[in-house]
């Protein structure tokens, strides 16, 4: 099994994850290039990256923490996926349109991270769970760029938060079309929004 599958089984939160990456590399089309946007430990661009191998897929990842690269890039190296990552605060240091971006952005409300489970906010750095206030920040920032980086008829996908998918459809205002799937739960937890 790999490091991280195995890190995530302990966390318990798999299922969410694998959904996300299920949903993008059945997104990816030959020759794609790929974003991953707010990588953390790199799950989502390895399993893409693995997922899309034979499909001439190009693969970056990025994050605004130094910590969070280094084991993005020690997980890519032990699967032996081939990514590229890069540091930056979201869009910032990003070049280029990419036919896919994905991203599950931090999008816990400030208030209610001291009552998350302690196998959440005690192994996840707050940076990674914060999403401000009414848990959208991120998502703001996102809709505020994510036209200068996504390809004409390319796809954000997202995961968001309990009852927040309404809330950031409505952010993404400058789309094509958007689509809700439901997560494991039965609750709508990602969205496809295209361009």
């Amino acid at each position: 099994m790999n490091k991280w599958v195995v890190l995530t089984h302990k966390l318990g939160i798999i299922s969410e994850t694998e959904q996300l990456a299920e949903i993008a590399i059945k997104t990816v089309e030959e020759g794609d290039k790929v974003l991953d946007m707010c990588t953390g430990s790199g799950c989502l661009a390895i399993a893409i990256a693995k997922g899309c191998s034979g499909k001439n897929v190009s693969v970056t990842a990025a994050d605004v923490s130094d910590a969070a690269l280094m084991l993005a890039k020690e997980n890519a190296n032990y699967n032996s996926a081939v990514v590229h990552f890069i540091q930056t605060d979201l869009f910032e240091n990003i070049r280029g349109r990419f036919n896919v971006i994905v991203c599950n952005p931090p999008y816990i409300k400030t208030a209610e991270i001291a009552g998350l489970d302690v196998g959440v906010k005690d192994f996840e750095p707050r940076i990674a769970l914060d999403g401000g206030e009414d848990g959208l920040d991120f998502y703001r920032r996102l809709a505020k760029d994510v036209n200068r980086y996504v390809a004409r008829g390319g796809m954000l996908i997202l995961e968001v938060g309990e009852d927040q998918a309404a809330e950031v459809l409505r952010l993404f205002s400058k789309r094509d079309y958007a689509m809700v799937i439901k997560d494991l739960e039965g609750k709508d937890r990602f969205l496809k929004i295209a361009f």
